[in-house]
């Protein structure tokens, strides 16, 4: 049998068992910058390259900020499929929604990405008992913690940009691990309006 869920609005509090949300509100960091003229959210993620404190077997990795350009997923009758899961076991992961001219103009506080995470088994693999999915607007970032098991990309209705960093060393398993899964079925339609047009 499928399993199913429903999707959730992302909030600093529900997300933060997988990492962090990258936002100004309700964001208790936030001081005033430039003359008072801009506020400024400190320490609003954690960034982690674990490798440095893993032992020497492993490469060292440098940071890589890099754009992400996603375009929409396919969605039948307001659902999405997931089939696969992916982790970054010695790094954690930003993405960060940036503006693209030509991108349809939509409210920025109205969803346009979906991030779906699970906690790790008892056999290293993602346990599917624990799997959400969060609606997230072009107005908020997400962290991934390292090692936290997460769906690629997933973006609903249009082409969304993300800056993206990430600590990569180029081995292939060290930068990113993927797990095939049973397929989940995740309602989108309690989020996102209109998804039937799509």
């Amino acid at each position: 049998m499928t399993r199913q869920i429903t999707i959730e609005p992302l909030t600093i509090e529900s997300f933060q068992p997988y990492g962090d949300v990258i936002q100004l509100e309700g964001n208790k960091n936030v001081v005033l910058a430039n003359q008072g003229t801009a506020k400024r959210v400190n320490y609003v993620a954690k960034l982690e390259n674990l490798r440095e404190t893993t032992g020497p077997a492993l490469q060292n990795a440098r940071p890589n900020m890099c754009i992400f350009s996603s375009a929409p997923r396919p969605t039948v009758g307001g659902r999405f499929e997931v089939k696969l899961l992916e982790r970054h076991p010695y790094s954690s992961q930003v993405f960060m929604p940036i503006f693209q001219h030509g991108v349809r103009n939509s409210n920025p506080d109205e969803p346009c990405y979906l991030v779906i995470v699970a906690e790790n088994g008892s056999d290293d693999k993602p346990d599917l008992n624990t799997i959400r999915a969060f609606a997230a607007s072009s107005t908020q970032g997400i962290n991934y913690k390292a090692n936290s098991w997460h769906s690629p990309m997933v973006t609903i209705g249009q082409r969304v940009n993300f800056v993206v960093l990430v600590w990569e060393n180029g081995v292939a398993l060290q930068d990113c691990e993927e797990a095939p899964i049973s397929p989940v079925i995740v309602d989108l339609s309690p989020s996102f309006r209109g998804l039937s047009k799509l």
